[in-house]
């Protein structure tokens, strides 16, 4: 009996022990687990601080980018004030002036209701060149004849009145040797309603024009 009570207390010693240990086990697991968890609502509290600010960010860089805007559009607004209209077009920037100024090189001249530089000419057409002497005939003086061309590229023979009555449209005189290809003339021309193919038009008004 006695061996067997000392068996049943070294057994029932080693069950408290085991019990004692467990219990001790059980006891700090908790505290792991709390120190976790506030760990983690910490870091959560942390990005929840910081979540605010990304969105400030976000949206003053919206006001930024909506001030730039409304700065670019009200420099465009005060150049366009400022200019009156927007800048023509290269296209639509004034052709140089004409040495011939508002008189027409084709079509009717307004003044007198004649052709200007006609694409053909028949008998008896009375009509007016306009253009630039590209080839002359000075022998006789009194009847010299010019080839003058067009800006469209019309030519166009005429036989004029004497040199000694033929000027600049602001009176001045150039002599026989002074004449030279390039100059500019008009004149108004007629071609005889009896001409043969082989008759050129004749003018009695030819002028030289300027070129300034």
């Amino acid at each position: 009996m006695n061996k067997k009570a000392v068996v049943f207390w070294i057994i029932a010693l080693f069950l408290l022990a085991s019990c004692g240990g467990g219990g001790t086990t059980e006891t700090e697991a908790p505290a792991t687990t709390n120190n976790s968890s506030s760990s983690t609502t910490s870091e959560t509290a942390e990005t929840a601080d910081e979540a605010p600010a990304a969105d400030t960010t976000e949206e003053e860089a919206a006001d930024a980018s909506s001030e730039a805007t409304t700065d670019t559009s009200s420099e465009t607004e005060e150049a366009m004030d400022e200019s009156g209209e927007e800048a023509a077009p290269a296209e639509e920037a004034a052709a140089p002036a004409s040495p011939f100024g508002n008189r027409p090189l084709s079509g009717t001249d307004p003044d007198t209701g004649l052709i200007v530089n006609p694409e053909s000419v028949n008998p008896g057409d009375t009509f007016i060149v306009r253009g630039e002497i590209i080839s002359m005939n000075l022998t006789p003086t009194t009847a010299p004849e010019f080839l003058i061309q067009s800006p469209e590229g019309l030519k166009f023979r005429i036989r004029s009145q004497d040199l000694k009555e033929t000027f600049y449209e602001d009176g001045d005189q150039l002599q026989a040797f002074q004449y030279r290809n390039g100059l500019l003339a008009q004149a108004t021309v007629t071609l005889a309603a009896d001409a043969s193919p082989s008759d050129i038009p004749t003018s009695t008004d030819l002028v030289l024009v300027k070129d300034e």
